[in-house]
């Protein structure tokens, strides 16, 4: 292994640290914590280290070359939050960069160098405290996507609503495979899930084995896919209470909580990926975000 810094600002408000293992064959490129307060996705990339690091230890062949960036916005990390303090640009929305922009620009620029020639992209998130993981791809428009989603063993896939600048929208369009595993947890005091933490892990490690990169039983990943995410909305102020449970199956028409006692609804078969607790909630605000069932 090799770590190579990269230093993304002359008065060294920021440096990358590139973990590198492997020195032939395909090239997988895994970032995390291109949102400062995404932090079971820091602590994920960083269990991706210590694995690489023990498979070499032990003497076990890498056939594949592994590029790990476990906070890919070190200035956003140190007060978890998603932006730079320094341009306050959302570092996901910018990507291929500019090496002589701002620092999320320059920084941007940096991770795009490392992405335009992998063969496997993979961008960790966290997609809330009250959220359930899953694998976020463009793979209705790009079969390349829907291939590797197919073989992480995150329990669901949700199609993206493919918004430019963002790292794996933009693989994609170059057609390297790409995805991001959104994982509960996160937020201004960095909760890691460990249960998603494990689920993202083992999703990884079980990619590289299916490719044939390291060794080890591989798995048979069968994951459900979904359509995009729609939310329901709460049309007034009022007290909201949750009838299901993120991850959760519901059937159209299914009551799925209510709002001062009234019922809101699904409109459709899917998966609850995003559950509101028992909150007073105001007019406008999400309840409940769902995935639709293909």
């Amino acid at each position: 292994m090799n770590v190579r810094k990269r230093l993304i600002d002359p008065s060294n408000l920021g440096w990358l640290e590139f973990h590198h293992f492997g020195e032939k064959g395909p090239k997988v490129l895994i970032t995390a914590g291109l949102h400062g307060g995404e932090a079971t996705g820091v602590h994920t990339a960083r269990r991706v280290i210590d694995f690489l690091k023990a498979e070499e230890a032990a003497g076990r062949l890498l056939d594949g070359r592994f590029v790990v960036l476990p906070v890919g916005n070190p200035t956003a990390f140190r007060r978890l939050q998603r932006t730079s303090p320094y341009d306050e640009l959302d570092l996901n929305r910018i990507f291929p960069g500019d090496k002589d922009g701002t620092i999320s620009l320059r920084t941007a620029a940096a991770i795009w160098e490392e992405a335009e020639d992998a063969s496997y992209v993979i961008d960790l998130h966290c997609c809330g405290t009250y959220g359930r993981s899953y694998t976020l791809a463009l793979y209705e428009e790009h079969e390349t996507a829907r291939k590797l989603a197919e073989k992480l063993s995150v329990a669901v896939v949700i199609e993206s609503g493919g918004t430019r600048g963002q790292l794996f929208v933009e693989a994609s369009h170059k057609g390297i495979p790409a995805a991001i595993i959104e994982l509960t947890g996160g937020g201004p005091v960095g909760e890691v899930s460990t249960a998603a933490s494990d689920e993202a892990f083992e999703a990884l490690v079980g990619l590289f084995r299916a490719e044939g990169l390291v060794a080890g039983q591989r798995n048979d990943p069968r994951p459900v896919f979904h359509g995009k995410l729609e939310g329901i909305r709460c049309l007034k102020d009022g007290f909201l209470q949750p009838l299901v449970a993120p991850g959760e199956r519901v059937a159209k028409g299914q009551t799925v909580a209510t709002l001062d006692g009234e019922p809101l609804q699904a409109r459709f078969d899917g998966t609850a990926m995003q559950v509101r607790p028992s909150s007073l909630a105001f007019a406008g605000q999400p309840a409940i975000v769902l995935a639709p069932l293909l």
